[in-house]
């Protein structure tokens, strides 16, 4: 059976990880890493290395369509530099780990809200460092658990001094204690507190210094309540308020701010939310449950039932995705380049095909005893909304920089 090749797949609107304009160029000029991704130019960025402070803003969620529909008039969309590519999948841990760590997917090889961890005998949840799916030999000693599963080192090490900026609730975390290397970590627990405390970092730098920071919330409301919900608008345009207000204080100042996201998302109709239970057939060929994402799943399949699989998740789902095999993303580099030949985890975490959903398509494989979550908003798939998201760059040495 002939599956569409990347080629194909982007003459169809499809929309991967542009080589030189995405989140992983812009995240390896801003920490000058060794990355198989070349370092996003742009002219905005001229004074970027020279300047005191930087500082990187991530709203997780605010992709350019969501800027486009809930705020089209607004501060950000108006003073948007250009857009860039997420990575692929188009998720908050592949992304945010390619910003922590200045590397894509293709080498960090965190790959999805749920991950296939066979170096721990389990599917784990890599951010809340949860255990999906446990085997004989997974450990139950969380600190073991982090040590296997967060292998690359962070960014955040210098020579500038670094520090981080998050919600209280994950600041403690393993994914944020591990991926914050050696920075500073402050808490917030508003927006107020946040954007105050960015201003006194400012005011009181005495030495070179990268700041990230990030929001998480207008992420998890679209997940709950639709990316064009009036309760996503009123927040975006919240925190729009915020940075606008941000922006005008640093005229003359030594500091570069960029503001960007990890990836958009867009709306699923709950009858296109499929369920992995309804499809107990399919669910019979696989030795492990899903991983991946809502928009693109990574099938580990028993061995006596790999040459039939393709067919049957045809006839099954061949409405509302595409069955591919898994080495045909791992040859097109749809994780990015670089990968380490000689490092197995990447092919590990995707398994033997990957189901990557069509139009609007989702599917879910929730545990049997769980309820089904009632999720509106998703991402991780190649679709426009999900891939393309805005940087913001302002200088305060040279103003706004946009191409507008």
């Amino acid at each position: 059976m002939t599956q569409p090749t990347r080629p194909q797949l982007t003459a169809a609107g499809l929309v991967f990880p542009h080589p030189e304009h995405g989140i992983a160029n812009l995240a390896a000029r801003l920490h000058g890493s060794h990355s198989p991704c070349p370092p996003l130019q742009h002219p905005s960025l001229a004074r970027l290395e020279q300047a005191q402070t930087i500082i990187l803003l991530v709203i997780d969620g605010m992709g350019c369509q969501q800027l486009a529909e809930l705020s089209p008039g607004g501060w950000l969309r108006q003073q948007q530099t250009l857009a860039l590519t997420s990575v692929f999948p188009s998720t908050t841990t592949s992304a945010i780990t390619t910003y922590l760590t200045g590397l894509p997917p293709s080498v960090h090889t965190l790959t999805g809200w749920h991950l296939a961890a066979p170096e721990v005998d389990a599917v784990v949840t890599p951010l809340p460092l949860t255990v999906r799916h446990r085997g004989r030999h997974t450990p139950d000693d969380p600190a073991e658990l982090a040590r296997a599963v967060y292998r690359t080192p962070s960014a955040l090490t210098g020579p500038r001094r670094q520090i981080v900026l998050q919600p209280n609730y994950i600041l403690d975390s393993a994914y944020s204690l591990h991926h914050g290397g050696s920075a500073a970590r402050q808490g917030w627990a508003s927006y107020e507190d946040l954007f105050r405390q960015l201003d006194t970092l400012l005011r009181e730098a005495s030495v070179p210094q990268f700041i990230y920071a990030y929001i998480p919330d207008l992420d998890s409301i679209m997940h709950h309540k639709g990316t064009t919900h009036p309760r996503c608008r009123q927040l975006l345009q919240r925190i729009e308020a915020h940075c606008a207000a941000f922006a005008a204080t640093l005229s003359g100042r030594d500091a570069v701010l960029c503001i960007s996201a990890d990836h958009g998302q867009m709306d699923i109709p709950p009858p296109r939310l499929l369920q992995l239970r309804d499809f107990p057939e399919l669910a019979a060929c696989l030795r492990q449950p899903l991983s991946g994402e809502p928009r693109v799943a990574f099938c580990h399949v028993k061995p006596e039932r790999l040459a039939d699989f393709p067919q049957l998740a045809a006839r099954l789902l061949g409405h509302a995705a595409w069955c591919l095999p898994a080495a045909q993303l791992l040859d097109e580099a749809w994780f990015g380049p670089g990968a380490d030949a000689n490092d197995p985890r990447l092919a590990a975490r995707v398994g033997d095909y990957v189901l990557l959903l069509k139009e609007d398509w989702g599917l879910l494989d929730s545990p049997a005893d769980a309820p089904l979550p009632k999720l509106l908003g998703n991402h991780g798939g190649l679709s426009a909304a999900e891939m393309m998201v805005p940087l913001i760059v302002i200088d305060g040495k040279e103003g706004v920089a946009s191409d507008e």
